[in-house]
């Protein structure tokens, strides 16, 4: 398929499943949004749910290759950096709110027969934290007693803490906004403060 119409049909299947869900999503609709005839759509993705699997990675890959940690500098103050890249993020989730809206259903309450792939995928994603961390702890000016094992430790409790109260209230909150986890990130931030506290030879954190 040309990256073009494959695009077309993605970004209509996005929006789609994004604002009615898997079950109430409409295939004709995604069809009429992109341009292209339903047969065309299914000779290529056999089904509603391989739909779904591929505007879920499109819209996964869209994400990380947009808010790339990798490529982020950790030097200078931690926290404010941190709270930047979160800035970042929030801008982002307002900037294209169908990928949020997606995600964010997808990981909370997946269609049944898609639960236990969408579930290993967040595994994998949750998986990527160890190594933003390791290079959190790589960008400090740590004071040579502290053990750099157990700080990502500690970093790492903080940050599934944090994922698991977000994803929680997601979860009873299907309809919250980005701004509504603003609490949590704040939290996220004080924690990670706190614990850097007495760590570094430099305290401007």
């Amino acid at each position: 398929m040309e990256e073009s119409k494959e695009k077309a049909i993605l970004t209509a299947a996005i929006h789609e499943f994004a604002v009615k869900g898997f079950d109430q999503a409409s295939t004709n609709q995604i069809a009429k949004s992109a341009g292209a005839s339903k047969g065309l759509i299914f000779h290529y993705y056999d089904s509603k749910e391989k739909l779904f699997e591929a505007s879920i990675n499109y819209a996964l890959d869209f994400s990380m290759k947009e808010l790339d940690f990798k490529k982020w500098d950790m030097e200078g103050n931690l926290i404010e950096k941190l709270k930047g890249y979160c800035e970042q993020e929030f801008l982002f989730c307002k900037k294209y709110p169908d990928i949020y809206q997606l995600l964010i259903a997808a990981f909370t309450k997946p269609p049944k027969q898609l639960s236990e792939k969408l579930t290993n995928l967040f595994t994998e994603l949750m998986a990527m934290a160890p190594e933003f961390f390791q290079k959190v702890i790589d960008g400090l000016d740590l004071k040579d007693d502290v053990d750099t094992n157990t700080l990502q430790a500690v970093l790492m409790s903080h940050y599934q803490f944090y994922s698991g109260q977000s994803m929680g209230y997601l979860k009873e909150h299907p309809e919250a906004t980005i701004d509504d986890l603003k609490p949590f990130i704040d939290q996220f931030l004080n924690m990670l403060a706190m614990s850097l506290r007495g760590l570094l030879k430099n305290e401007d954190v």
